[in-house]
Protein backbone atom coordinates (compact mmCIF):
# COMPACT_ATOMS: atom_id res chain seq x y z
CA UNK A 1 0.00 0.00 0.00
CA UNK A 2 2.86 2.40 0.90
CA UNK A 3 4.58 1.75 -2.45
CA UNK A 4 1.34 2.37 -4.37
CA UNK A 5 0.89 5.65 -2.50
CA UNK A 6 4.43 6.73 -3.35
CA UNK A 7 3.84 5.92 -7.02
CA UNK A 8 0.78 8.17 -6.94
CA UNK A 9 2.82 11.05 -5.53
CA UNK A 10 5.53 10.50 -8.15
CA UNK A 11 2.88 10.60 -10.88
CA UNK A 12 1.54 13.86 -9.43
CA UNK A 13 4.97 15.56 -9.63
CA UNK A 14 5.46 14.26 -13.19
CA UNK A 15 2.05 15.71 -14.07
CA UNK A 16 3.15 19.07 -12.66
CA UNK A 17 6.35 18.92 -14.73
CA UNK A 18 4.28 18.19 -17.83
CA UNK A 19 2.07 21.24 -17.26
CA UNK A 20 5.02 23.49 -16.43
CA UNK A 21 6.74 22.42 -19.65
CA UNK A 22 3.97 24.19 -21.59
CA UNK A 23 4.27 27.43 -19.66
CA UNK A 24 7.47 28.62 -21.36
CA UNK A 25 5.97 28.81 -24.84
CA UNK A 26 2.64 30.18 -23.60
CA UNK A 27 4.33 32.83 -21.44
CA UNK A 28 6.50 33.95 -24.35
CA UNK A 29 3.36 34.66 -26.39
CA UNK A 30 1.53 36.46 -23.57
CA UNK A 31 4.52 38.70 -22.77
CA UNK A 32 3.86 40.50 -26.05
CA UNK A 33 0.75 41.97 -24.44
CA UNK A 34 1.58 42.25 -20.74
CA UNK A 35 4.66 42.78 -18.59
CA UNK A 36 6.29 39.84 -16.81
CA UNK A 37 5.45 41.03 -13.29
CA UNK A 38 1.88 41.98 -14.22
CA UNK A 39 1.47 38.55 -15.79
CA UNK A 40 2.68 36.96 -12.56
CA UNK A 41 0.18 38.99 -10.54
CA UNK A 42 -2.74 38.12 -12.85
CA UNK A 43 -1.79 34.46 -13.14
CA UNK A 44 -1.27 33.66 -9.47
CA UNK A 45 -4.00 35.88 -8.03
CA UNK A 46 -6.52 34.19 -10.34
CA UNK A 47 -5.22 30.74 -9.36
CA UNK A 48 -5.33 31.56 -5.65
CA UNK A 49 -8.86 32.96 -5.79
CA UNK A 50 -10.03 29.94 -7.80
CA UNK A 51 -8.60 27.40 -5.34
CA UNK A 52 -9.86 29.23 -2.25
CA UNK A 53 -13.31 29.47 -3.84
CA UNK A 54 -13.23 25.71 -4.36
CA UNK A 55 -12.23 25.30 -0.69
CA UNK A 56 -15.26 27.32 0.37
CA UNK A 57 -17.52 25.37 -1.99
CA UNK A 58 -16.41 21.97 -0.64
CA UNK A 59 -16.32 23.35 2.93
CA UNK A 60 -12.63 22.87 3.59
CA UNK A 61 -11.65 24.25 7.00
CA UNK A 62 -9.68 27.47 6.53
CA UNK A 63 -9.10 28.21 10.21
CA UNK A 64 -5.58 27.52 11.42
CA UNK A 65 -3.04 29.05 13.81
CA UNK A 66 -1.28 32.18 12.63
CA UNK A 67 2.01 30.28 12.47
CA UNK A 68 0.62 27.81 9.91
CA UNK A 69 -0.67 30.64 7.71
CA UNK A 70 2.67 32.44 8.07
CA UNK A 71 4.57 29.37 6.83
CA UNK A 72 2.25 29.04 3.81
CA UNK A 73 2.44 32.76 3.04
CA UNK A 74 6.22 32.68 3.26
CA UNK A 75 6.37 29.68 0.92
CA UNK A 76 4.15 31.51 -1.59
CA UNK A 77 6.25 34.68 -1.53
CA UNK A 78 9.55 32.76 -1.76
CA UNK A 79 8.58 29.97 -4.19
CA UNK A 80 6.28 31.98 -6.44
CA UNK A 81 7.03 35.72 -6.25
CA UNK A 82 10.78 35.65 -5.65
CA UNK A 83 11.55 32.49 -7.65
CA UNK A 84 9.60 33.40 -10.78
CA UNK A 85 10.88 37.00 -10.70
CA UNK A 86 14.49 35.80 -10.49
CA UNK A 87 13.89 33.18 -13.18
CA UNK A 88 12.30 35.70 -15.57
CA UNK A 89 15.12 38.21 -15.17
CA UNK A 90 17.71 35.41 -15.36
CA UNK A 91 16.34 34.04 -18.61
CA UNK A 92 16.14 37.56 -20.05
CA UNK A 93 19.80 38.34 -19.25
CA UNK A 94 21.40 34.92 -19.84
CA UNK A 95 20.88 32.32 -22.58
CA UNK A 96 18.16 29.68 -22.65
CA UNK A 97 20.86 27.00 -22.40
CA UNK A 98 22.25 28.64 -19.26
CA UNK A 99 18.77 28.62 -17.73
CA UNK A 100 18.07 24.96 -18.46
CA UNK A 101 21.47 23.76 -17.21
CA UNK A 102 21.35 25.83 -14.01
CA UNK A 103 17.79 24.70 -13.27
CA UNK A 104 19.01 21.11 -13.70
CA UNK A 105 21.43 21.73 -10.80
CA UNK A 106 18.61 22.58 -8.37
CA UNK A 107 18.27 18.96 -7.09
CA UNK A 108 21.87 19.11 -5.85
CA UNK A 109 21.11 22.38 -4.01
CA UNK A 110 18.09 20.75 -2.39
CA UNK A 111 20.10 17.69 -1.34
CA UNK A 112 22.65 19.96 0.36
CA UNK A 113 19.85 21.86 2.12
CA UNK A 114 18.33 18.59 3.34
CA UNK A 115 21.69 17.47 4.71
CA UNK A 116 22.24 20.79 6.52
CA UNK A 117 18.78 21.51 7.92
CA UNK A 118 17.22 18.04 8.18
CA UNK A 119 20.44 16.07 8.80
CA UNK A 120 19.32 13.76 6.00
CA UNK A 121 22.24 12.26 4.09
CA UNK A 122 21.32 11.58 0.44
CA UNK A 123 21.49 8.00 -0.76
CA UNK A 124 24.18 7.18 -3.30
CA UNK A 125 21.62 6.25 -5.95
CA UNK A 126 19.80 9.58 -5.49
CA UNK A 127 23.02 11.56 -5.92
CA UNK A 128 23.93 9.50 -8.97
CA UNK A 129 20.45 10.01 -10.39
CA UNK A 130 20.72 13.79 -10.03
CA UNK A 131 24.09 13.80 -11.81
CA UNK A 132 22.84 11.51 -14.60
CA UNK A 133 19.79 13.74 -15.12
CA UNK A 134 22.05 16.81 -15.25
CA UNK A 135 24.18 15.13 -17.92
CA UNK A 136 21.02 14.37 -19.89
CA UNK A 137 19.93 18.02 -19.76
CA UNK A 138 23.38 19.03 -21.00
CA UNK A 139 22.99 16.68 -23.98
CA UNK A 140 19.51 18.01 -24.80
CA UNK A 141 20.78 21.61 -24.88
CA UNK A 142 24.30 20.96 -26.24
CA UNK A 143 23.51 21.66 -29.88
CA UNK A 144 22.00 25.10 -29.31
CA UNK A 145 24.00 27.93 -30.90
CA UNK A 146 26.05 30.13 -28.60
CA UNK A 147 24.82 33.69 -28.14
CA UNK A 148 26.65 36.89 -27.31
CA UNK A 149 24.84 38.16 -24.23
CA UNK A 150 26.47 41.22 -22.59
CA UNK A 151 24.70 40.80 -19.22
CA UNK A 152 25.04 37.02 -19.07
CA UNK A 153 26.93 36.94 -15.70
CA UNK A 154 24.05 38.80 -14.04
CA UNK A 155 21.57 36.40 -15.60
CA UNK A 156 23.50 33.42 -14.22
CA UNK A 157 23.56 35.02 -10.76
CA UNK A 158 19.79 35.56 -10.89
CA UNK A 159 19.23 31.94 -11.93
CA UNK A 160 21.44 30.63 -9.13
CA UNK A 161 19.59 32.82 -6.61
CA UNK A 162 16.38 31.42 -8.08
CA UNK A 163 17.67 27.94 -7.24
CA UNK A 164 18.13 28.98 -3.62
CA UNK A 165 14.59 30.38 -3.57
CA UNK A 166 13.13 27.19 -5.09
CA UNK A 167 15.07 25.06 -2.59
CA UNK A 168 13.73 27.17 0.28
CA UNK A 169 10.20 26.83 -1.12
CA UNK A 170 10.45 23.04 -1.19
CA UNK A 171 11.77 22.91 2.35
CA UNK A 172 9.02 25.25 3.60
CA UNK A 173 6.31 23.35 1.72
CA UNK A 174 7.07 20.04 3.44
CA UNK A 175 3.71 18.94 4.83
CA UNK A 176 5.02 18.32 8.32
CA UNK A 177 5.88 22.02 8.62
CA UNK A 178 2.30 23.27 8.22
CA UNK A 179 0.63 21.42 11.06
CA UNK A 180 -2.59 22.95 12.37
CA UNK A 181 -2.45 20.78 15.48
CA UNK A 182 -0.45 17.71 16.40
CA UNK A 183 -3.19 15.60 14.81
CA UNK A 184 -4.30 17.77 11.87
CA UNK A 185 -2.38 19.31 9.00
CA UNK A 186 -3.29 22.11 6.66
CA UNK A 187 -4.74 20.41 3.57
CA UNK A 188 -3.09 20.36 0.15
CA UNK A 189 -5.94 22.28 -1.50
CA UNK A 190 -5.97 25.24 0.89
CA UNK A 191 -2.15 25.24 1.13
CA UNK A 192 -1.84 25.55 -2.64
CA UNK A 193 -4.57 28.18 -2.83
CA UNK A 194 -2.98 30.39 -0.17
CA UNK A 195 0.49 29.99 -1.67
CA UNK A 196 -0.78 31.13 -5.08
CA UNK A 197 -2.71 34.02 -3.51
CA UNK A 198 0.28 35.30 -1.55
CA UNK A 199 2.52 34.80 -4.57
CA UNK A 200 0.17 36.97 -6.63
CA UNK A 201 0.09 39.63 -3.91
CA UNK A 202 3.89 39.65 -3.92
CA UNK A 203 3.91 40.35 -7.65
CA UNK A 204 1.46 43.23 -7.10
CA UNK A 205 3.94 44.76 -4.65
CA UNK A 206 6.82 44.39 -7.15
CA UNK A 207 5.04 45.91 -10.18
CA UNK A 208 5.46 49.58 -9.11
CA UNK A 209 9.03 48.96 -7.90
CA UNK A 210 10.78 47.00 -10.68
CA UNK A 211 10.95 48.01 -14.36
CA UNK A 212 9.00 45.71 -16.64
CA UNK A 213 7.22 47.74 -19.33
CA UNK A 214 3.56 47.12 -18.56
CA UNK A 215 1.30 46.83 -21.61
CA UNK A 216 -2.40 46.75 -20.86
CA UNK A 217 -3.55 46.33 -24.47
CA UNK A 218 -4.62 42.71 -24.07
CA UNK A 219 -5.96 40.77 -27.01
CA UNK A 220 -8.65 38.16 -26.49
CA UNK A 221 -6.21 35.37 -27.37
CA UNK A 222 -3.84 36.57 -24.65
CA UNK A 223 -6.66 36.57 -22.10
CA UNK A 224 -7.39 32.90 -22.83
CA UNK A 225 -3.70 32.04 -22.52
CA UNK A 226 -3.55 33.82 -19.14
CA UNK A 227 -6.54 31.78 -18.03
CA UNK A 228 -4.70 28.62 -19.08
CA UNK A 229 -1.58 29.71 -17.16
CA UNK A 230 -3.69 30.45 -14.07
CA UNK A 231 -5.67 27.20 -14.11
CA UNK A 232 -3.28 24.69 -15.67
CA UNK A 233 0.24 25.92 -14.88
CA UNK A 234 -0.53 27.56 -11.51
CA UNK A 235 -3.58 26.05 -9.80
CA UNK A 236 -3.43 22.45 -11.08
CA UNK A 237 0.37 22.16 -11.42
CA UNK A 238 1.11 23.54 -7.95
CA UNK A 239 -1.71 21.40 -6.52
CA UNK A 240 -0.08 18.28 -7.98
CA UNK A 241 3.40 19.34 -6.87
CA UNK A 242 2.29 20.16 -3.32
CA UNK A 243 0.55 16.79 -3.12
CA UNK A 244 3.74 15.08 -4.28
CA UNK A 245 5.74 16.81 -1.54
CA UNK A 246 3.57 15.21 1.13
CA UNK A 247 5.29 11.86 0.49
CA UNK A 248 8.51 12.59 -1.41
CA UNK A 249 11.73 14.19 -0.23
CA UNK A 250 12.13 17.72 -1.63
CA UNK A 251 15.26 16.65 -3.54
CA UNK A 252 13.33 13.81 -5.21
CA UNK A 253 10.50 16.11 -6.28
CA UNK A 254 12.89 18.76 -7.59
CA UNK A 255 14.84 16.12 -9.55
CA UNK A 256 11.69 15.07 -11.40
CA UNK A 257 11.37 18.59 -12.78
CA UNK A 258 14.30 17.69 -15.05
CA UNK A 259 11.61 16.02 -17.14
CA UNK A 260 10.53 19.52 -18.24
CA UNK A 261 13.11 19.69 -21.09
CA UNK A 262 12.08 16.16 -22.15
CA UNK A 263 8.47 17.27 -22.43
CA UNK A 264 9.73 20.42 -24.15
CA UNK A 265 11.28 18.28 -26.88
CA UNK A 266 7.96 16.47 -27.28
CA UNK A 267 6.11 19.79 -27.60
CA UNK A 268 8.67 21.01 -30.17
CA UNK A 269 8.03 17.92 -32.30
CA UNK A 270 4.25 17.86 -31.87
CA UNK A 271 3.53 21.59 -32.21
CA UNK A 272 6.47 23.20 -34.01
CA UNK A 273 7.19 20.23 -36.29
CA UNK A 274 10.85 20.10 -35.28
CA UNK A 275 12.91 16.97 -35.91
CA UNK A 276 14.60 15.35 -32.93
CA UNK A 277 18.34 14.83 -33.28
CA UNK A 278 20.11 11.68 -32.04
CA UNK A 279 21.86 13.78 -29.37
CA UNK A 280 18.54 15.09 -28.05
CA UNK A 281 17.08 11.57 -28.06
CA UNK A 282 20.03 10.23 -26.05
CA UNK A 283 19.76 13.19 -23.68
CA UNK A 284 16.04 12.64 -23.15
CA UNK A 285 16.56 8.95 -22.34
CA UNK A 286 19.42 9.86 -19.99
CA UNK A 287 17.21 12.34 -18.12
CA UNK A 288 14.48 9.73 -17.70
CA UNK A 289 17.01 7.21 -16.34
CA UNK A 290 18.41 9.80 -13.91
CA UNK A 291 14.96 10.81 -12.68
CA UNK A 292 14.02 7.14 -12.17
CA UNK A 293 17.19 6.62 -10.11
CA UNK A 294 16.47 9.69 -8.00
CA UNK A 295 12.86 8.65 -7.42
CA UNK A 296 13.98 5.47 -5.67
CA UNK A 297 13.75 5.54 -1.89
CA UNK A 298 16.27 3.11 -0.36
CA UNK A 299 14.94 3.95 3.11
CA UNK A 300 11.49 2.66 2.13
CA UNK A 301 13.02 -0.57 0.80
CA UNK A 302 14.98 -0.97 4.03
CA UNK A 303 11.81 -0.46 6.08
CA UNK A 304 10.01 -3.11 4.05
CA UNK A 305 12.96 -5.50 4.49
CA UNK A 306 12.99 -4.85 8.28
CA UNK A 307 9.25 -5.35 8.48
CA UNK A 308 9.58 -8.65 6.63
CA UNK A 309 12.19 -9.91 9.11
CA UNK A 310 9.99 -8.85 12.06
CA UNK A 311 7.02 -10.95 10.96
CA UNK A 312 6.96 -14.10 13.14
CA UNK A 313 7.00 -17.35 11.23
CA UNK A 314 3.98 -19.61 11.52
CA UNK A 315 4.26 -23.10 13.00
Amino acid sequence: MRQDSTSLHISAVIGAAFLWSTSFAVTKVVLRDVGALTLGALRFLAAGILLITICLFVRVRLRAPLRSHAVVAGAGLVGITIYFSLENYGVALATATDAVLIVASYPVMTMVAEAIFHHRQPATINVAGALVAFAGVALVTANKPAQEVPYRPWGIIFLLLGGLAWTAYNMMSAQKQVNVTSNRRLGVLITTGLQNLWGGIGFCLLVPILPEGVNTNLRSSAVWLIIYLAIGCSAVAFLLYTFGLTALKPSQAVAMLNLVPVFGVVWAIAIAGEHITPLKAIGAVTIIVGVAMNARNPQLSQEKQTHRHCIPSKG
